[in-house]
């Protein structure tokens, strides 16, 4: 790829996101991010990639930040920075997009837990060095998961100043009005109610949520075919996982601070000191490797079938999910192949 293809692509989707903001650009382009840190300020219960305050104190340097940034953006999708709580290093993250900035490689947009927001003065002076550098948006999150934690005036803090600096099209998160969020909080500190929340809105069963919410879904022996596909909202005819390793209609592509490109799912395309996103998507991530084409072809159940008869993993007796039975079997193959599924933070 020439600078002058990166630069008229890049002119292309800062037209896009101009025009329609973006969570739309984002549902056209897709979107690649910057796990910065698998650190957290809190531990949702949802959390697909295991992250909270006991995990190892690992961050991208800002040289890091900014390097992992451009390579992100030669792959023309709308990219950000996430963690973990990317905030929580907020003099490496600043420093690391001032870097990116000078290049012209800014991020797109930031996700955040809303947890910093202590005062105004903080979220002011955050929320306006991300947009004087380049920074187009912000991603707030709100939902019981996350309010069993963050107070929620946080969140609206947050989002009244984002709305301003940003507009209302760069703003991406929930728009319920502000006594519908201090109710989450109250869906969190019932056990019932998040029960019922969990089972309307079922999380991906993985790491964190594998743990803490499987029990509240309805469970499957591992190999009957009525077994749910996958979580939140996502309406999925294959019975195989092709559609999320497609460079085409992979929804997220990640580089975390160990360097590993990975998917949602904690499944290692390879190392950014070997080889470069753009040139993952290029190869088809479907060809990664001899288990992500397994999962591609045959789905969670042949994954499994692969981790028993060659690796001893033993099926459990029931699954909410097939990415329940997938974790759980990457879980186990992990033992064997941790070049492939990590890094630990997902797995433990």
């Amino acid at each position: 790829m020439t600078r002058t293809m990166t630069t008229t692509a890049r002119s292309e989707l800062d037209r896009l996101i101009t025009e329609v903001g973006l969570a739309a650009a984002a549902a056209q382009r897709r979107v690649a991010g910057v796990l910065f840190t698998y650190r957290c300020t809190i531990s949702c219960r949802h959390c697909l990639f295991g992250c909270g305050g006991d995990r190892p104190d690992v961050v991208m340097s800002p040289r890091q930040l900014a390097d992992a940034l451009a390579m992100l953006h030669e792959t023309g999708r709308v990219v950000h920075v996430a963690g973990g709580e990317p905030m929580m290093y907020w003099e490496a993250l600043s420093e690391g997009i001032r870097l990116a900035y000078r290049e012209d490689n800014a991020p797109h947009f930031i996700e955040t837990n809303c947890s910093f927001a202590v005062d105004e003065a903080v979220v002011a002076e955050r929320l306006e060095f991300l947009a004087a550098h380049g920074v187009r948006g912000l991603l707030a999150s709100a939902d019981p998961f996350h309010q069993e934690w963050v107070p929620p005036e946080r969140f609206l803090m947050v989002r009244r100043y984002a709305r301003v600096l940003f507009g209302e099209k760069n703003y991406w998160g929930s728009r319920a009005d502000d006594e519908a969020i201090f109710k989450l909080r109250e869906i969190a500190g019932d056990p019932e109610r998040l029960r019922e929340y969990t089972r309307a809105h079922p999380p991906v069963m993985v790491g964190t949520a594998q743990r803490e919410l499987a029990r509240y879904l309805d469970s499957f022996a591992p190999d009957d075919p009525s077994l749910p596909r996958i979580g939140w909202r996502r309406a999925v005819q294959s019975s195989n996982c092709l559609e999320q390793f497609r460079a085409d209609t992979m929804w997220e592509l990640h580089v975390d601070p160990y360097g590993n490109i990975q998917t949602n799912c904690g499944m290692v395309l390879g190392q950014i000191d070997r080889t470069r996103p753009v040139e993952v998507l290029a190869r088809g991530p479907e060809h990664a490797n001899r288990f992500v084409a397994v999962v591609c072809r045959e789905g969670p159940l042949g994954l499994a079938q692969l981790a028993r008869s060659e690796y001893g993993f033993e099926w459990p007796p029931r699954v909410s999910q097939g990415c329940e039975l997938c974790y759980l079997a990457r879980r186990h193959l992990r033992r064997f192949h941790p070049e492939v599924f990590g890094p630990a933070e997902v797995y433990n």
